[in-house]
Formats: structure tokens, C-alpha cells, sequence
């Protein structure tokens, strides 16, 4: 089994190395690290954090390279001092079917603490991915890809995808906020003409009128 494991300095709060090892201990150890490591940590204290615990260890590697790509080397433009890509330099490898059915069988059922979940979330926020990346990960979850492929979600199930949607300021589409609907609302209601609203708010006079006749915004 292994863990994936960051460090991050304290003097500027930001990771600076991502690692993996067979125990926590590696990610406690100071013995075996690069030249920049070294440097980092003979300037300031630093905080470890695990990231992924008692997993198997090609899945680890395959963590590694994942955090390393997303938070990014010095070198590429990031905040890392690793001198790889990650994955015990095995990156190009391509895993045959068999392989990757594996690698996923010690993790079925493997119950992800919300302590880990929670580190996970903060990790991946904030971060901004490529047109290329998105594309990917879009393709990646395509058809039989999907985890969720041929299978029908129960009643309940589409309920709590349904209440759980951002929508209003919190969906990532939204140019508006709640204070802003408000506003429009009251100064519709004051005779101000839907196109001039429009052009105050920078939104299309359709979305105007979708607001004031509670078409859109429903929950304020």
C-alpha cells in the first residue's frame, strides 16, 4: 500500500513538492530529497500533508503525476521543486486493459476518509485547466468511459442531482448576482425599460425579462 503526499512552506503557504511512498513515513523524511528541496526547507519550516492513504501503490503513481501536471514544476511555470513528472519515471507508459483492471481492483470499495476528501478539494481549488486538458477530460468520460454507462439513476438519486445543482451567483456561468436581481427586479418595477436594464447589467434583454417574470431566479 502507499500514500501520496505535499509539502508546502510555510513562509509563503503553498506547496512546493508532491511525493508518494510505500508508508506516511516517506512523507515525514527529510533523507533522499533533491537539491531544491533541500533549499526550500534550509529557508523555511514546512507542513506535510497526506494526501491519499493506504492505496495501491500504481495508483499512487498514477495520483502523482496527476498533482504534479495540475500544480505544475517551477520549471514549467508552477510552484513545485520536483525534479519529475512523477509516477517513478514511468511516464509514456501505456497499461494494457488487464493492467488497468488490476490497479483498480485493491481500490473498489475503498472507503476515502472526508479528512482526505476535504484535502483533495482544497488542492484542486483555484486551479484553471487548458482548453487541451478539458478536452481530455471530457473525452475521457465519453460513451462505455463513463463510470456511470448503462446505468439508470433512481428517483431519489436524480432529486438530489437536482437540489444539489449550483444555479443563481453560484453556477460558473452566472454574469449575475443575487443583489443584482434584485436591483433589476425593483427598478422594472420602477419603469425602467427591459433594453435599458439590458445594457446596465450587460445582459441580454431576454434574460431581463426571463428575471422579472420569475422565469429564471426562482429561489430569490
Amino acid at each position: 500500500m502507499a500514500c501520496v503526499y505535499r509539502h508546502i512552506r510555510k513562509d509563503l503557504n503553498i506547496p512546493f513538492y508532491i511525493g508518494i511512498g510505500n508508508s506516511d513515513k516517506r512523507a515525514y523524511s527529510k533523507t533522499h530529497r533533491n537539491t531544491h528541496w533541500n533549499s526550500i526547507v534550509s529557508k523555511t519550516d514546512y507542513e506535510v500533508e497526506i494526501l491519499l492513504d493506504e492505496i495501491d501503490y500504481e495508483y499512487a503513481k498514477e495520483k502523482e503525476i496527476e498533482f504534479i501536471s495540475l500544480y505544475k514544476r517551477k520549471i514549467d511555470g508552477g510552484t513545485l521543486c520536483n525534479i519529475t513528472l512523477g509516477g517513478d519515471g514511468c511516464l509514456g507508459l501505456v497499461h494494457t486493459d488487464e493492467a488497468k483492471l488490476k490497479m483498480s481492483i485493491p481500490n473498489r470499495g475503498k472507503i476515502i476518509s472526508e479528512e482526505q476528501k476535504r484535502k483533495v478539494s482544497e488542492f484542486h481549488k483555484g486551479k484553471k485547466y487548458s482548453e487541451e486538458t478539458k478536452k481530455k477530460m471530457s473525452n475521457s468520460a465519453l460513451g462505455e468511459k463513463n463510470h456511470s454507462y448503462g446505468k439508470k439513476a433512481s428517483e431519489e438519486t436524480k432529486l438530489k442531482m437536482k437540489l444539489s445543482a449550483n444555479r443563481g451567483e453560484n453556477s460558473f456561468s452566472s454574469k449575475l448576482t443575487n443583489s443584482d436581481v434584485l436591483e433589476i427586479r425593483r427598478l422594472y418595477n420602477e419603469k425602467i425599460s427591459s433594453i435599458k436594464l439590458s445594457k446596465i447589467f450587460n445582459v441580454a434583454k431576454s434574460n431581463i425579462l426571463s428575471i422579472v417574470n420569475r422565469k429564471t431566479w426562482k429561489h430569490i
